[in-house]
């Protein structure tokens, strides 16, 4: 099974076959977990086999729902399966978009993986100490880190310590410990610019020791201060809790990406005048058919019952079978999901919003990469003034007639 974050999920969509889709509420239920399970495998079976399910994907998917799932708390599982080979199969922390959502058809259900995880953004967490400290990168669609810098410091003049016997000597030895502590932070902030640098991280995050945080945000790059923010809390020293790091942490990706979502719909308003957004239904799949759309936006419950036909190629979908352009059709399939395809096999962003951010009875809008109207004409430079008041070859010219020298008869 390949390792999709959202980039590489157009990789899904150019395989051939029906595929089994399942999204499953996953939570444990520490009071009766045997009993849970069973209800939970049962239900799915049903609801699998009534979607046309094949026996092979249905005990497939069934195996992969008693996984342990590796993280606690609220979480569903989202599945794609085909002909028994699992293509997708990826917990999804948050609190469940419902007990279980199936389909089966050509096309995978992609819907609740794009409102758990808009996006596949990455992020590092730095935690910093006066002898040296860590530098974790992580990526929204993995539970675990992409990688992680350790940072062994100078461990020599570490500790400040009073004496009032030899006053200049003290002087001496804290200001080495200050030059040891400042070093070992820069190691650590050059390895969080490396890091920042190598990954494109849209969020840098500090913890650790408070002189040590202050010395090491002094000597990060630019590029490393602007995505920077700094969490009052030392999760260094053994038995330090985590919850206020992931707290804060889940907050600014919430912001980051709530951000995003606030800047399409104002792009979305504002590109009307411009021809540079659509909010009509059919002028969406238009685009969408021109590989025209940068941002599809979608509020797939206003949409319910209505479907497109998925095509193997360029166009990627149709409305009816005379827009195909020769294209082969794989199906009739859910609105929401052709959509979703034909953005991701054109590299255009989608974002699953709530109905009420959208215009009333809009249930598709998309900001697009160029304009629908036509190019303005540019105003003439003054010489093409001139030129263009002047006759022209063709045009017919009346030069008046001219007067006769005086005693000379005129012609």
């Amino acid at each position: 099974m390949a390792d999709f974050g959202n980039e590489g999920l157009a990789d899904l969509y150019r395989r051939s076959g029906s595929v089994s889709s399942a999204y499953v509420d996953v939570t444990q239920d520490a009071q009766n977990p045997r009993r849970t399970s069973s209800l939970r495998q049962r239900t799915l079976r049903e609801a699998l086999t009534d979607a046309g399910a094949p026996e092979i994907d249905i005990s497939t998917i069934i195996e992969l729902i008693e996984e342990p799932p590796g993280v606690g708390g609220s979480i569903g599982r989202l599945m794609f399966v085909r002909q028994g080979v699992v293509e997708f199969n990826e917990v999804l922390s948050g609190e469940p978009l419902g007990e279980l959502l199936v389909s089966y058809g050509p096309v995978p259900a992609l819907i609740p993986l794009l409102i758990h995880r808009p996006r596949d953004l990455r992020y590092v967490v730095a935690e910093a100490g006066r002898d040296g400290g860590e530098v974790t990168l992580y990526r929204l669609s993995r539970s675990h880190p992409v990688s992680k810098v350790k940072v062994e410091g100078d461990t020599e003049f570490l500790t400040k310590v009073g004496s009032e016997d030899d006053f200049l000597a003290n002087g001496r030895y804290q200001h080495r410990t200050e030059e040891v502590w400042k070093r070992n932070e820069g190691q650590i902030a050059a390895a969080i610019d490396e890091v920042v640098r190598d990954s494109k991280a849209e969020l840098l995050v500090l913890t650790g020791d408070v002189r040590a945080r202050q010395l090491l945000v002094d000597q990060l790059s630019p590029a490393s201060r602007e995505v920077l923010h700094v969490v009052a809390t030392n999760t260094r020293p053994d038995g330090a809790t985590q919850e206020e790091l992931e707290g804060d942490l889940n907050r600014h990706l919430a912001a980051i990406l709530a951000q995003e979502e606030y800047d399409a719909l104002e792009r979305l308003g504002t590109g009307q005048g411009s021809g540079l957004s659509e909010l009509d239904f059919a002028a969406v799949v238009r685009a969408l058919q021109q590989g025209q759309v940068d941002v599809l936006m979608l509020a797939p419950d206003r949409m319910a019952g209505t479907t497109l036909i998925a095509l193997d190629r360029e166009p990627w979908l149709a409305a009816t079978s005379a827009d195909a352009l020769g294209a082969s059709e794989l199906g009739s399939v859910p609105a929401a999901d052709a959509l979703i395809r034909a953005a991701m096999l054109t590299d255009a962003r989608v974002m699953v919003v709530s109905p009420g951010e959208l215009p009333a009875e809009t249930s598709a809008a998309a900001l697009l990469r160029w304009s629908t109207l036509p190019a303005p004409a540019e105003a003439p430079t003054p010489a093409e003034a001139e030129l263009a008041k002047l006759p022209s070859r063709g045009d017919a010219v009346t030069f008046p007639r001219r007067r006769a020298a005086s005693g000379t008869p005129e012609s």
